[in-house]
C-alpha cells in the first residue's frame, strides 16, 4: 500500500513538472490533470513503458505522437487504399517481381485516374519488347502485341486492383482484376534442347507452383495453455522443365548458367522440377532441395 502511494505521488510530481515545464515553453497544450483522476496509475505506467520502448528506435529530441508513430510504423488508417496489394510483373524485364498498385496508380480515389501501360513499362525499364500478356484473378488473359498497344492503352483503378483498357481495342480485349503483367521481349537469350526462347515466352504457356519450405509451426497460447498447430510454407510458380524440353522422357538433364559451369542431374534429382524467376534470376527449381541448392543464372538446358 505505500508503494502504490509513492507511485501516486511520483505521478503527480511528473504531471504538475511536465505541465508547469509546457507553460514555461510556451506549449499551447500543458499535460492536462484528468489523467490521473480518469486514468488507474497501471495504466499511465504500461503507456510509459510503451513510450520508452518506442526511445529504441527514435531520437527524444525526435519524438513524436502515437498517431504518427502508428504511421511510420505500418499501420493503415485509409479504409480500401490498397497500400501492398501488387501485381506480378515478370518475363523478359530487368527486374522481375511485383509491382505496388499503389505505386502505379497513387491517387486512385481521384476522377480520371489512369496510367498509360506503355509509360509503366518504361519505368520498369522495358524499352522494347513484342508483346504484353495480363492475366486476371479469374484466369482470364489478354495479349495485345507492341503495333498494337497504343498511348490510350490504360491502367485504371478497379475493386480488385487494376484493370485495363484501351479505346482502340474491342471491348473484349478488356480487362480487370489484373494479377500479372507478363512481358516478351525480342531477344532469345534461353536456350532448351537447341532452341532459342526466353522466360516470358514460357511463362505465357503452362506454369505450376510448388510449395516451398514447408514447416510446422507451434504455439502455446497464454490464455489457457493449449499448443496448437499450423503448418506455413510459400508458393513458387513456374514452368515444368518437362513441357520444355525436347524429350520428357529424358534420363538426364544438364543446366548452364551464365558463368560456363555445367550441372548435370539425374531424371529423379530432376523430377518436378520448374524453370522460374527467382530474385530477378533464371532459376532451376528443384522440390527436393532447399534454394539455396537451385541453379540460378541459368542460359541453357539440355536433355539426354
Amino acid at each position: 500500500m505505500h508503494k502504490r502511494w509513492l507511485w501516486i505521488l511520483i505521478a503527480v510530481l511528473l504531471v504538475v513538472g511536465v505541465g508547469a515545464i509546457g507553460v514555461s515553453v510556451g506549449a499551447q497544450r500543458p499535460v492536462p490533470w484528468r489523467l490521473i483522476r480518469n486514468f488507474p496509475l497501471d495504466v499511465l505506467m504500461e503507456e510509459a513503458h510503451t513510450m520508452n520502448d518506442c526511445l529504441e528506435c527514435h531520437e527524444s529530441s525526435e519524438f513524436h505522437t502515437c498517431t504518427t508513430c502508428h504511421d511510420d510504423h505500418g499501420a493503415i488508417e485509409m479504409e480500401n487504399v490498397q497500400f501492398y496489394a501488387g501485381v506480378v510483373f515478370a518475363g523478359d524485364v530487368p527486374n522481375p517481381g511485383y509491382v505496388l498498385i499503389n505505386d502505379v496508380l497513387p491517387y486512385r480515389d481521384q476522377p480520371y485516374t489512369h496510367l498509360p501501360m506503355l509509360d509503366l513499362l518504361a519505368q520498369q525499364g522495358v524499352d522494347d519488347f513484342e508483346s504484353v500478356t495480363m492475366t486476371s484473378v479469374d484466369g482470364g488473359f489478354v495479349t495485345v502485341t507492341k503495333e498494337n498497344l497504343t498511348p490510350d492503352a490504360l491502367l485504371m483503378p478497379y475493386k480488385d486492383g487494376i484493370r485495363f483498357a484501351d479505346e482502340n481495342l474491342h471491348v473484349s480485349a478488356w480487362i480487370k482484376g489484373i494479377r500479372r503483367i507478363i512481358v516478351v521481349g525480342r531477344e532469345t537469350p534461353l536456350l532448351i534442347d537447341g532452341q532459342a526462347t526466353s522466360m516470358g515466352r514460357l511463362l505465357i504457356g503452362p506454369t505450376q507452383l510448388i510449395p516451398l519450405e514447408q514447416t510446422d509451426v507451434m504455439f502455446k497460447s497464454e490464455e489457457d495453455g493449449v499448443v496448437r498447430k499450423a503448418s506455413a510454407a510459400s508458393h513458387v510458380e513456374g514452368v515444368p522443365v518437362y513441357v520444355i524440353v525436347a524429350n520428357p522422357a529424358f534420363t538426364q538433364l544438364t543446366a548452364r548458367d551464365a558463368s560456363g559451369k555445367e550441372t548435370t542431374l539425374s531424371a529423379q534429382e530432376a523430377r518436378g522440377s520448374l524453370l522460374v524467376q527467382f530474385r530477378g534470376q533464371v532459376t532451376l527449381a528443384l522440390p527436393g532441395r532447399g534454394r539455396s541448392q537451385w541453379i540460378t543464372n541459368v542460359v541453357e538446358l539440355k536433355t539426354q
